[in-house]
Order: structure tokens, then sequence, then C-alpha cells
């Protein structure tokens, strides 16, 4: 099971590193760097984790550590480093480089110049060993993937799509597992992962072909990050691979082949389901993936949604059908793969189906729609979470059990047998053709009674809220009388106590901070601090429907614009006059770029301030005094030092702050009773409310 704070810490390594080495991609050849990075993440865990890695190893990585302190890449001694740990004999890693090393030098002025600026970004905490390199290894490659533009010849497989395929098979250790298109080994290192999590990983074979042959060290140094020692992977192509029958040995085979290739001299090979077109070699992967299978074995592999109802393939998935080769296919989500919107599905294989299902129950596929499901995060691809891949593996393995015990889902799966299959002209084997559309519920199956008593119980509420309202509004005018005049005091005289005989104490007045300390890369998707701008202040309050937050680590080296209870927030562009009065709930936030912190002196009241500069004539001065368009008028921090207060005595600032707390809650109750008498209009026009009986 994943966890939030690895994953959390994982990602938070891997922004730091992606940031040190972002600003040297420009202007030079980027192919050798991906390599360079896990090959030092490979040192740094060996040299950690080894009982004896050796002193010399040891002196050669402290003095690259110290050398990229000096901002110089230290590849000579990260080379003498690589070189002498892949001597140990404990290293994870057949060198493959021989007589070259990931850090060569090619005579290249720029060659590799982000690996001090790297090396020291992974010194910084929480290091990634404490964040777990397997998270960070994974989200690295991803990262690569999505933002340098890099394919290497093939799509990678994200992070989370792995892992639904690890967890379909669920291989155990001691198990045989093999990836005939490992691309960078994301399917391999996620059944290690799986592994590992039921026990050791010694003791597993790990076998992989990388069809794009750049990929073949970024496989095997990633799949060492992932506890595999002296993984089996080889450069292979598809040719090949067709015409090589195996041994028919692996428990498990995992695999994203390439889609739609055109591979020739297939025709005089043996084919179990028959010969697949030269023209799309679809059909060919999925033979090769079932005759690497043992008698006992599963396999889980990407498609694209046409190899499920492809004409050329309609004698093909018969024949599978006849063999028992398909236990189920899984349709995803669009834009799971970054670069790419097209919709995959999974195909989840056994070599003798009777091994892996009750007796009598055999003739039936398992079909799961689970295209509506994934997290959409911004500017990265959807994401399936562990409750979308529990959902989607929990329906698989209980259909396992017993197909006809496993009841269908409306919207989400069935068990469909053969002969219904068969029926359809084709063969096919489209999820959505076999699941049925949810039935949506009815909008309100409530009592009419039911929701007009709830509208009249609110209508009470907003009467009673009408009284306490008037009653308010006659103790602000019995105060309002008793103040001879109320003085406009300047705000920046107010808040430097320097209006005489007003405040015991000085307030605050400070802007925002500026764009370059809180940068678009700094904002994260998931937990952290939030950050307030001017389109976070709703009416009198804040409001945290799309506010963004930046991580714990960056808000610390803001501390001065952090927020405390009964700091003022006043927005600075757009609409001004915004304003809100932090409480407890938003305490430690921090006051954004387009907002002004407005902290007031002892003696002035937060919630009349803020009434006050919401109110027409604070809002009359800040428009007269604002630059910019008529869509975005700013504020500057000298003009709103100038803007007049009025500051009438304390005690008339508590009965009117409490006159507009008495307001908002009125209109409150207003929305919410204006929203109950749309929810019934809505339900009545759709037929959707039952009478009383």
């Amino acid at each position: 099971m994943e966890s939030k704070d690895t994953n959390g810490h994982a990602a938070e390594v891997v922004d730091r590193l992606w940031r040190a080495y972002a600003p040297f991609q420009r202007g030079r050849s980027t192919d050798r760097d991906l390599v360079a990075m896990l090959a030092i993440l490979l040192l740094a865990k060996f040299i950690e984790s080894a009982d004896d890695p050796g002193d010399e190893l040891v002196k050669r990585w402290s003095r690259a550590v110290a050398e990229a302190g000096t901002g110089h890449p230290p590849l000579r001694d990260l080379k003498d480093a690589f070189l002498l740990a892949s001597q140990h004999d404990q290293f994870p890693v057949l060198t493959p480089w021989e007589p070259e090393s990931p850090f060569a030098d090619k005579g290249e002025a720029n060659d590799l110049p982000w690996t001090a600026a790297f090396l020291m970004a992974l010194q910084q905490p929480p290091t990634a060993v404490e964040a777990g390199l397997e998270e960070v290894t994974g989200l690295l490659l991803e990262r690569s993937f999505a933002e340098s533009g890099a394919q290497m010849g093939e799509h990678n497989t994200p992070h989370t799509l792995t892992r639904l395929l690890a967890e379909s098979l669920s291989p155990q250790p001691g198990d045989r597992v093999l990836d005939p298109a490992c691309g960078t080994g994301g399917l391999l290192a996620a059944a290690a992962q799986h592994i590992a999590q039921q026990g050791h990983v010694g003791g597993v074979s790990f076998e992989g072909y990388a069809m794009d042959h750049r990929n073949l060290h970024l496989a095997k140094l990633n799949l060492a990050l992932h506890g595999i020692d002296r993984p089996l992977v080889r450069a292979s192509d598809p040719g090949s691979l067709f015409r090589s029958p195996g041994d028919g040995k692996a428990e498990f085979v995992l695999c994203n082949p390439p889609f739609n290739q055109r591979v020739q001299g297939l025709e005089h090979l043996a084919w179990p389901f028959g010969l697949p077109p030269e023209a799309n070699a679809n059909f060919a992967w999925i033979q090769l993936v079932w005759t690497r299978l043992s008698e006992k074995g599963k396999a889980a592999l990407i498609m694209p949604t046409g190899a499920a109802y492809a004409r050329h393939g309609a004698e093909t998935r018969k024949a599978m059908l006849a063999k028992g080769a398909l236990l189920a296919v899984v349709a995803l989500p669009a834009d799971l793969f970054p670069g790419t919107s097209v919709p995959v599905h999974v195909w989840l294989l056994a070599r003798d189906k009777t091994r892996h299902l009750p007796a009598g129950e055999t003739r039936s596929v398992l079909f799961v729609d689970a295209s509506r499901l994934g997290t959409r995060t911004p500017r990265r691809a959807l994401v399936l979470g562990p409750a979308d891949r529990d959902r989607i593996n929990g329906r698989f393995h209980d259909w396992l059990r017993s197909p006809r015990a496993t009841p269908d889902e409306s919207g989400f799966s069935c068990s469909v047998s053969y002969d219904e299959i068969l029926e359809n002209d084709g063969c096919p084997l489209a999820p959505q053709m076999y699941v049925a559309p949810a039935q949506e519920q009815p909008t309100a199956a409530l009592d009419t009674r039911h929701l007009l008593a709830e509208l009249a119980e609110r209508a009470g509420a907003t009467a009673s809220a009408t009284s306490l309202l008037s009653k308010s509004f006659e103790r602000s005018e019995r105060v309002a009388r008793g103040e001879t005049s109320i003085p406009r005091v300047p705000l920046r005289h107010m808040l430097k106590g320097t209006a005489e005989g007003l405040f015991e104490t000085p307030g605050l007045l400070l802007a925002g901070p500026s764009g370059s300390l809180i940068r678009a890369d700094h904002y994260v998707d998931d937990g952290g601090v939030p950050v307030v701008m001017p389109k976070d202040l709703s009416g009198s309050g804040f409001s945290t429907a799309s506010i963004r937050r930046i991580s714990e680590r960056q808000a610390r080296g803001l501390e001065r614009f952090h927020l405390h209870p009964g700091d003022v927030v006043l927005a600075r562009r757009g609409e001004l006059g915004r304003a809100a009065v932090v409480r407890e709930e938003q305490s430690g936030w921090v006051c954004g770029t387009g907002c002004f912190l407005l902290r007031p002196p002892t003696g002035l009241d937060a919630d009349y301030f803020a009434a006050y500069l919401r109110g027409p004539e604070a809002r009359a001065w800040l428009e007269a005094h604002s630059t910019g368009s008529m869509k975005m008028k700013t504020i500057s921090l000298d003009v709103l030092g100038d803007l007049p207060v009025a500051l009438p005595g304390l005690a008339t600032q508590l009965t009117v702050a409490e006159t507009m707390k008495q307001l908002d809650e009125h209109e409150r109750l207003l929305r919410e009773q204006l929203a109950l008498t749309q929810r019934i209009r809505h339900d009545a026009l759709a037929g959707g409310i039952v009478p009383a009986r």
C-alpha cells in the first residue's frame, strides 16, 4: 500500500532535483542525462547500504560531493566512483558501459554540466534514500518523460499504471517475471515493489528486453534501484522476439508493447491463435506474451482499444476464447500517458484458465469499464490512485474466486459468457459493449413534505436572524448618537502609531511577497500551506475552492508574510475593497502577491476595520486612487497608506462589527433558503419528488 507521506517526500525530492537540473537543458544534447541521474542515485544507495563499499569508493564519492559544492561538475570522481562500485561483488548492476561509464567525458565543454547542482540538491533533507529511492526513481523518470520531451523511442508507462498491472497479477517471492518490451523497466520495477511488500525480492527472476536500445542502461539502473540485483535485461527487437518461441516458464508477464507496428516475416512462424497481419503486430505481441507463460502463468498487457474490435483480429480473438486464454479486459480512461490522450485497454491472460477459476466456471470473460475513474491534476496526466486500482483489481480477484458469485455492477463491470461474445459479429472484446450503463438515481427521492418542512425550518431561522439584526441596528444607532464627531485618520498613521493618543501599540501594513519569492513552480498539488490571493477573498471570509498551496518548507522562508488571527487581508488588484479577517483556521497561511496584510493596532477592532474597508466610503476612495485598466485596477502600498479611515470609539467599532456579522449571517441563511427553493423547483419539474403516502 502506498504511503501518502512517503509519496509526498518523494515528490518533494524529485521536484528539488529537477529544479537543480532544469536550467542546464537548453542548448545541449540531453540524451545521457537521465542515465547519469539514475547512476548517481544508485551510487548514493550503494554507498549507504553496502556492508563495506570500500574506503577508496567512499573517498571518491565524498570528494565528488565536496567538488560539487564549489559549483564544478565532479565528473572524474563520479566516473571513478562508479567504476570502483561496479567492481564490487555487491553492486547490483553488472556494468554494461565498458570501456565507458555514464559519466564519461565526451570532450564537450558542456558535457553533463548539471551534475554539481544535482549532487548538491541530493544532499538536502529529506534525502532520496529517506524518501524512498523506489518512489523517487519512478517519479524522476515520469518527470523527465513529461517535461523534457524525451520519448526514447516508446511511451514511458506511468507509475500508477505499472502498479495497476503488477497488483492485478500479484507476483510472489520466488516467481519468474518477464517483460518482453520493458522500456525503462517500469513494469518490472512495479512487480519488484509488489513482491517486496509480500516478502523479499531475492530469489525472484526478472527478465526484460528493451526494444529501443537506448533504454537498456536506464532499465538496468531503474531495476537495481528497486532492489533487483543483476537484472537480466537485453536489447532486442520485435522480429527477433517473435522468431524465438521462448521456454514458456514465466509465471508472470507484464508488457506495454509498441502499438500498431509493421513487422515482416511472420508467416512462417507457429502462431497459437492464427497468423497476425503484417501491417499490425498487436496480435503478434498478444501471442508472444501467451507463449512465454508457464502452465500456471498469467499475463497483463496494455493494448490499444482497436485491438478489442478490429476486423483483422476477429479470428484471433475467437481462437483465444477457444483456448481459454482470456481472463479479462479492462477499459482505462484517456489522458493517462503524457503527450497523448488516447485511452487504452488492459488484457489479462492465462496460459491455462482452469488453474485460476473454479471448475465449471471457465467459459466467461470479465469486462471492466474503468474509463471514468482517475484523478486529474493540474498540468499533468490523469492518475489512477490507490482507491481506483483497488476497485479494479478487487473486482478481478473476486471474479477469479467465482465468476458466478461475483455480481455485475452497472456502469463498471460484468461477467460475459463465451456464447454471448461469439454471438456478436467479429467477437468484439470492448468492455463498453457489455457493461450496462449506470442507472442514474432520481435527484430527489425525498418526500415532498420533508423538503417543505426543511424550507419552513430555514425560513424560521431567517426570521430569527432578522429579529437579531433589527436589535443590532438599534444598538448601533444608540452608540453612534453618542459620537460627537468621527475623525478620518490616514491608514499609515494608524498602523505606524503616529496618530498620537489613539493607540498604545502600532500595527502593520505589508504588501504580499513579490513574484520572485513565490514562483509558479513553487506551488504543489497536494497538501502544503494555502497562499491567499484576491480570488480567495469571498464576501467577508476566505474561499478554499481554488486556493493554491506551497510546500511547508517554502512557507517557512516566508514567515513575515504568515497570517495571524486578527489580521486583515485586503485585495490590492481587481475588485478593490475585498477584505477578510483572519481566524484561527487561517493561522499560518501565507499572504499572496496580490494582497495586502494589515495587522490592526491595539484598540482597532479587526472586524470593524475589515467592514469599513469593504464599505462604500473606502471602496469609492480606492477606486478613485487606483491605477491600471478598468478590468484590472491596482492600488499601491504608498497610496493605500493615505486611505482615510473613519475611526469611532471602540464601543462604536464593536457594535458596528456585530451588526455587520449579523448581516453576513442573514445573507448566508437567505442564500441557503434560495438554494433549497431552487432544488425543489428543479426536482418538481424533473418529476423526481415522491409524493407522501
